[in-house]
């Protein structure tokens, strides 16, 4: 084996345990970020247009919600619009 497959073999190996390295700093780092922002949404006066949206924490319960609105659609829009396996191919 010359020393150009061995370092190959190398850095295929460290390279993978280096992306996920970077992986969990990334999600340490977001993770760190969210929270902060949910902290200070405590102490941060907003001007609200209506009662709902002075309600602390309620643009994160607003888009979870919507989140989860969109992904059950998207369930029940592919139940309608699927087709059988074998739809193109039936003769």
């Amino acid at each position: 084996m010359t020393s150009s497959t061995k370092k190959s073999k190398q850095t295929k190996s460290t390279q993978g345990s280096h992306v996920s390295e970077f992986g969990w700093k990334a999600s340490k780092i977001v993770a760190g970020i969210c929270l902060l922002l949910t902290i200070s949404e405590l102490f941060i006066h907003r001007h609200a247009y209506s009662d709902a949206e002075a309600m602390p924490l309620f643009y994160g319960l607003f888009g979870f919600i919507a989140f989860i609105v969109v992904v059950i659609g998207g369930i029940l829009l592919r139940e309608v619009i699927m087709r059988p396996e074998d739809y193109y191919d039936a003769d």
